[in-house]
């Protein structure tokens, strides 16, 4: 499928996001203290946003590449799998810095002691931790078999779980979808509501369901995108930013993403001049950071637990810490994520498994930060 700017861009803003919300807390900075601005660091709304981002992308891509179940879930696995194993062994061998950094912080914080608490978890029950990773179950296994495993020792790979439960299912879903017949398409939505509802209150707040309204809009959108908008007056800047706001105030990260959807679309169907969101987006900067995004979402607490070890007990300010802390971790994790991005998952996504007789991709066209976090 065809790159869209805006979306690579947006996925590297919203790692970035990711590293400075990690931040704040490791510098004593709760969100609540922010005032009005506390709900840009709510911990889900960027997961949320790329799940939508991921329902969107999936379902393109599955709508120009043909290839069996098994063939597509393997190179999801291979698109995901290395980095985020590389992460979790990488954290693992460095939670003891991770913890002593969190015991010994300058500034208290909510946050920093339930960080202490999950590798607290992490340490007395690791063997199951790390079968529950390595399987991607750690999203699905009940809480009260294995507590805060979701979270253990890689706290941000809660979500790599989530993702990999929606690739297995998302086509079954496309498959359904597109039945000729209306009443397999409807009895296929009944199903999946009933599925929704009895698997809403799950005992892991990692299980797809929790997230199923943000993969639902990503699919809607797909459908979205699929029509042309060329003579639509209705659909122009003004009602496209009326109804982000809108969506907005009933969720803030479907409202995001109606504006830069839509004005995507505008932009393609309409000639529209680009709008200033959009001409942030395509910057070169943020189509690098698109670019290693994953292995900087995945990577980044790695130096921030470092930094944090060297930091700590150097009697500095709130302030100095906090701005001083941000710049090395990025300046770290920045190098990292490239390496982790070039030669972990570029060497597995293109390994010959994916190649077809004549030596093309099987995914010809794919880019190759498609649907990742």
């Amino acid at each position: 499928m065809k790159r869209i700017d805006q979306l690579e861009g947006l996925r590297g803003l919203l790692a970035v996001w990711v590293v400075v919300v990690h931040l704040l807390p490791a510098s004593g900075i709760e969100p609540e203290g922010l005032g009005q601005f506390q709900v840009l660091f709510n911990e889900k709304i960027r997961v949320q946003i790329f799940c939508i981002m991921s329902g969107f992308v999936i379902f393109m891509m599955m709508s120009s590449t043909r290839e069996n179940y098994g063939a597509y879930l393997m190179r999801r696995l291979k698109r995901i799998y290395p980095a985020y194993m590389l992460a979790f062994v990488l954290s693992i061998l460095t939670a003891g810095i991770a913890y002593q950094a969190l015991l010994t912080a300058d500034f208290e914080s909510i946050r920093n002691a339930g960080r202490l608490k999950i590798l607290d978890e992490s340490f007395l029950n690791w063997p199951y931790h790390v079968i529950a990773h390595a399987t991607l179950l750690h999203g699905v296994n009940p809480e009260q078999w294995l507590p805060l495993g979701s979270y253990a020792f890689l706290g941000q790979g809660w979500n790599i779980s989530t993702e990999f439960q929606f690739y297995v299912i998302a086509p079954v879903a496309f498959f359904f979808l597109h039945q000729p017949l209306r009443w397999l398409r409807a009895l296929f939505v009944l199903a999946g509501l009933a599925a929704w509802w009895l698997l809403r209150h799950w005992p892991n707040g990692s299980l797809v369901s929790y997230f199923a309204i943000y993969f639902v809009a990503g699919i809607a959108s797909y459908y979205l995108w699929q029509r042309r908008w060329e003579d639509r007056r209705l659909v122009n800047p003004i009602t496209v930013t009326l109804a982000a706001i809108l969506a907005g105030f009933l969720d803030l990260a479907i409202g995001g993403w109606v504006f830069v959807f839509g004005y995507a679309v505008l932009i393609r169907d309409q000639g529209r001049a680009k709008d200033p969101v959009t001409r942030f987006l395509e910057q070169p900067a943020m189509m690098f950071l698109g670019t290693i995004s994953y292995s900087l979402y995945l990577l980044h607490m790695i130096p921030l637990y470092g930094w944090m070890y060297v930091l700590n007990d150097q009697d500095l300010s709130q302030p100095a810490y906090f701005a001083i802390l941000s710049t090395l971790t990025f300046a770290s994790a920045i190098p990292l994520a490239l390496v982790s991005q070039k030669y972990v998952e570029q060497a597995f996504y293109r390994s010959k498994t994916h190649r077809l007789p004549d030596g093309r991709s099987k995914a010809a066209g794919e880019t190759p930060q498609a649907s990742r976090p």
